[in-house]
């Protein structure tokens, strides 16, 4: 085995081993958490999303793991029932804003276990450029029907009406009997007897018409010119038992590329005086303390997918933009109704787009703006599903048959009213993703400052990582009423 060869074995080890343990390990945190106050609820959310309660339970132990190193004090009793002290809360605060995050839902979210963390994409790949492929294709993303055969085809040049002979030599022999195959215009036109004569009902009979297995000259002469810019290709197999033609067999090679995250931190900052703090206190209203650690980490979770749906709009747009017009009238259809039945098919046609554009991949997930949500609960189709969730900031608002749909906010950095962000997810294949969330942990410091006031700051800590945009598109629903 050649060096090349052991690295990719020790980079495709590496890559199970590293997703095996991962799996492992998110299982036995949500089963661990699952059972402390903090985490009541993941094996529910475990049942119908494994990957979800997984991601919770890891931002959970990160956490926690950050606390024990950076105040030395957290028992595990305390992580378990006591919360009214800061910072053990914080735990509580991290396990609702990543449930609560939809981010996971419609991208796919990565738990990082450093700063430095990676995750690994196998890439299938074409290793010699041979009939019609090139070398470092990848495999998935691209149609080559004759690379693992001995079939090929060549030109034997181009139809102007005129011309009747064509001539060339084949470049790989020997050919196999019985396999010449001539066509015209993308049709069949004749076929070798296996002595060498080329026959068909478009060949001119009385004239040559012959393929030399040995040295593969082949000359053809039809009845009737080929029309004006029609290809003439011969379609033949070369020996492959022939010695020579080793070097023409086609193989494929493995590529683990590894992506490294390089988390950073998402500061938020809050501050308050002691007045308002015994104010709240002496009225009964609450700790300040706690309710604003609690607000700063809801808007880092709340702000998470607007971030993401954001940065998705962005990527989405290297692709070709559709636009829906809801004109009715215009289409030609009796009822908005009957019209609003379309925008099914119109999604579908973008999936179709997807599946053509790179071999693989469909619509499943759906970031609606108000209004478009308005018009895909027209559809017959339409199911009313929040999942429990509030409708507040980004939240899970139903199905379009099988296209799980959420409903965002209009704001210019994120999504238009009248969009819908039409993305790909698959997270059972590292090949099938589109936009990766590394996120780390939760950090917070803060000052007590002798003019009765107290500030400080809560981040998150993440990075993200662009696999494959292409699973990322934009849909524009025009002319919407009022």
């Amino acid at each position: 085995m050649n060096k090349h060869g052991r690295e990719m074995d020790n980079l495709r080890e590496e890559l199970e081993s590293n997703l095996r343990k991962r799996k492992v390990l998110g299982n036995k945190l949500v089963e661990a958490w699952g059972k402390t106050d903090i985490g009541w609820g993941l094996e529910d959310i475990a049942e119908t999303n494994p990957q979800h309660a997984r991601n919770i339970a890891f931002a959970i132990q990160m956490q926690e793991s950050y606390m024990k190193k950076k105040w030395k004090k957290l028992e595990e009793a305390i992580v378990s029932s006591d919360f009214a002290q800061t910072p053990e809360n914080l735990l509580k605060v991290i396990r609702l804003g990543v449930a609560n995050s939809n981010r996971g839902k419609i991208f796919t979210e990565w738990p990082l276990t450093s700063t430095d963390d990676a995750i690994y994409i196998v890439d299938r790949t074409y290793e010699q450029s041979l009939r019609g492929a090139t070398a470092g294709e990848k495999i998935y993303e691209n149609m080559h029907k004759y690379y693992p055969t001995t079939t090929t085809t060549q030109s034997l040049g181009t139809g102007d009406g005129a011309t009747t002979q064509f001539t060339s030599t084949i470049s790989t022999t020997p050919v196999v009997k019985f396999t010449v195959r001539i066509l015209s215009n993308g049709a069949y036109i004749g076929v070798d007897d296996g002595v060498g004569t080329i026959v068909g009902d478009a060949l001119n009979s009385s004239s040559t018409n012959t393929i030399d297995y040995t040295t593969g000259d082949i000359e053809i002469n039809f009845t009737t010119p080929p029309v004006d810019t029609a290809p003439v290709l011969v379609e033949y197999a070369f020996d492959s038992e022939n010695s020579s033609n080793y070097a023409s067999f086609g193989t494929v090679g493995i590529n683990v590329i590894k992506h490294r995250f390089n988390a950073y931190p998402n500061p938020l900052g809050y501050h308050f005086s002691d007045m308002s703090a015994i104010t709240l206190e002496t009225t009964g209203l609450g700790d300040i303390h706690d309710m604003l650690i609690e607000a700063v980490a809801d808007e880092h979770a709340k702000a998470r997918d607007y971030r993401a749906i954001g940065f998705g709009r962005q990527v989405s747009k290297q692709n070709t933009i559709t636009t829906f017009d809801s004109d009715f009238a215009t289409a030609g259809e009796v009822s908005d109704k009957s019209h609003a039945q379309r925008i099914l098919s119109t999604i579908d046609d973008i999936g179709g787009d997807i599946y053509d554009d790179i071999k693989r991949g469909s619509v499943t997930t759906a970031v609606a703006g108000s209004r478009a949500l308005t018009y895909l609960k027209k559809h017959d189709l339409w199911k009313t599903d929040t999942g429990g969730q509030p409708k507040w900031g980004c939240y899970q608002a139903g199905r379009l048959d099988d296209i799980l749909v959420f409903s965002c906010p209009q704001d210019a950095d994120v999504i238009l009213n009248n969009e819908v962000l039409l993305t790909y997810k698959n997270d059972s294949d590292v090949n099938d993703l589109s936009i990766v969330f590394g996120n780390l942990t939760e950090i917070s410091a803060e000052l007590r400052f002798p003019e009765f006031y107290t500030k400080g700051n809560l981040a998150t800590i993440e990075d993200k990582i662009v696999v494959e945009p292409k699973f990322l598109r934009l849909l524009q629903i025009t002319n919407l009423s009022s």
